[in-house]
């Protein structure tokens, strides 16, 4: 019995190493929504000497646009190994993974119901990955793109090796929504205390952010037309409201 445990012991990390070779398993992108989590549960490193440079090329400078799908690159430079894996998501200001990938080659895979991305045992002796990604089919503000990067020292073990995260912005498009003029949006009351209503007439939006005179965000959730802005500092802000097809702009006092 002791013999069978000391084998399983033995094998248990191989086991993790050959699996994971071909790829990580969900929530180790080190993102919000994963609570930080990344790879380094099983693998540690605790030497210096790493600088790795990451690049994501593909994201639209304008911004994405809710069901269009892009093809995106993360690329790594500055490294002296060619073992390594991957895993990428995005999500919202709210921590929730956006959208879905899929894999435009055999070197990356799509995981937990296409809300990850990472590598396959073809691609973990590669310095950049390509793979698909399609924006949520609704407005979800700007995106934030998570990754951990395993740079492996290729001894066959879990020792050794150096992960390190990064995160990418993906704003969202907005130039293609109609602007609804801020006289058939009503605040009430203005200057408020801890809520504000809204009265948008026809109009029925499903996203708000608030924005202070520093250009600083702060989400915010819009229930039954109703916000709640008790959490702000005093000063003016303006409301940013938004659906798949309007966006309105609308200035608030806190007092």
């Amino acid at each position: 019995m002791k013999k069978k445990a000391y084998l399983l012991i033995f094998l248990l990390p191989l086991y993790l190493l050959f699996s994971y070779s071909s790829g990580a398993p969900s929530g180790v992108t080190g993102s919000p929504g994963d609570s930080n989590h990344t790879c380094t549960g099983c693998h540690s490193y605790s030497g210096s000497g790493y600088s790795p440079v990451f690049n994501v090329s593909g994201i639209p400078a304008s911004g994405y646009q809710p069901g269009q799908t892009y093809q995106l690159t993360l690329s790594v430079s500055n490294v002296t190994t060619s073992h390594m894996g991957f895993e990428a998501c995005v999500e919202n200001a709210s921590n929730q993974k956006q959208g879905t990938f899929n894999n435009s080659d055999v070197t990356t895979q799509a995981i937990q119901g296409n809300t990850y991305i990472t590598h396959t045992s073809l691609g973990n002796m590669q310095t950049q990955w390509t793979f698909d990604w399609t924006a949520p089919s609704g407005s979800q503000g700007d995106l934030t793109l998570y990754f951990a990067v395993n740079m492996a020292n290729g001894d066959g073990s879990t020792f050794g090796d150096y992960i390190q995260t990064g995160s990418v912005s993906i704003p969202e498009d907005t130039n293609s929504l109609k602007e609804i003029h801020a006289n058939q949006i009503v605040i009430y009351p203005n200057p408020a205390n801890d809520f504000i209503n809204l009265s948008t007439g026809n109009y029925q939006f499903d996203k708000a952010v608030i924005q202070d005179v520093l250009g600083k965000i702060y989400p915010v959730q819009l229930q039954n037309n109703r916000i709640d802005i008790s959490f702000l500092p005093v000063g003016t802000y303006i409301l940013k409201l938004q659906n798949q097809q309007f966006k309105s702009e609308k200035q608030f006092i806190k007092k």
